[in-house]
């Protein structure tokens, strides 16, 4: 029984440790680095003009990293982390080519917050969706061995299409924009293989466009921390200590 009542006591403290580890959404600032993708001509609703594509490149500051920062990407805290790809999810705005603040709102950890510190696009689960779609599409650009291949290019639109709510084409190859929206509606709930992560993606939304897609300027998908195995290891060793502390593996160490 004294076992046992150690081990409820272990257990509810690694249930606030994990309680700790929850995530909420963050904030900090964006700092533009330039593009890496490639350079095409689309038109879709009031818009028809030649643009870089994604991925483009940025730095993140958020100066109170929580210890959850493993669903955040990578980023800095008294200046910039190292510079990251980002995914523009966003055909209407401008980019915001200077610094600016921001919410990052990990798919996965911050669902709820999802179309309140990002954009709103309808109700909450269809907001979601229409980001791990637009996720699925983005891990199939990083796929590619040339950003500037057509289904890069073609893919790109795609995620402008489903987030814009209206047909994106490209103009050279106006048929497979849509072949890659209906690609992405159908495979990113899949297996982990075929399917997104959700907590391996994070939305990055200008502070003025949160819950608004009037204001503000462009919003980005990009991917989060890889947890160090390291810091797996430190985090497992911190939990056995804690058990053995508790007399909950005695029986097992003896």
């Amino acid at each position: 029984m004294r076992n046992l009542k150690s081990f409820a006591i272990a257990a509810i403290a690694c249930g606030l440790v994990a309680g700790s580890l929850s995530a909420q959404t963050a904030t900090g600032s964006v700092q533009w680095q330039g593009v890496n993708g490639a350079w095409s001509c689309y038109n879709g609703g009031s818009i028809n003009g030649c643009f870089y594509t994604s991925p483009y490149l940025a730095k993140f500051m958020i100066p109170s990293l929580p210890t959850n920062q493993q669903y955040l990407p990578p980023a800095g805290q008294s200046g910039f982390g190292a510079t990251q790809d980002i995914f523009c999810v966003d055909f209407i705005h401008e980019a915001n080519t200077g610094e600016y603040a921001a919410n990052f709102t990990n798919l996965g950890q911050d669902a709820a917050d999802v179309g309140v510190t990002t954009r709103s696009h309808g109700t909450q689960a269809q907001t979601l969706q229409m980001y791990l779609e637009s996720a699925w599409l983005a891990q199939k650009i990083l796929a590619e061995p040339n950003l500037g291949t057509a289904d890069a290019l073609d893919m790109n639109g795609a995620i402008w299409q489903i987030m814009s709510g209206f047909p994106v084409y490209r103009n050279s190859d106006n048929t497979q924009v849509a072949y890659w929206v209906g690609q992405a509606q159908g495979n990113w709930n899949g297996t982990t293989e075929n399917g997104v992560s959700a907590s391996r993606w994070v939305v990055v939304t200008d502070q003025l466009a949160m819950g608004n897609n009037e204001r503000g300027s462009q919003e980005y998908l990009t991917q989060v921390v890889t947890p160090e195995p390291a810091t797996l290891l430190l985090l497992g060793t911190g939990l056995v200590v804690m058990l053995l502390g508790t007399g909950a593996l005695r029986r097992l160490t003896a």
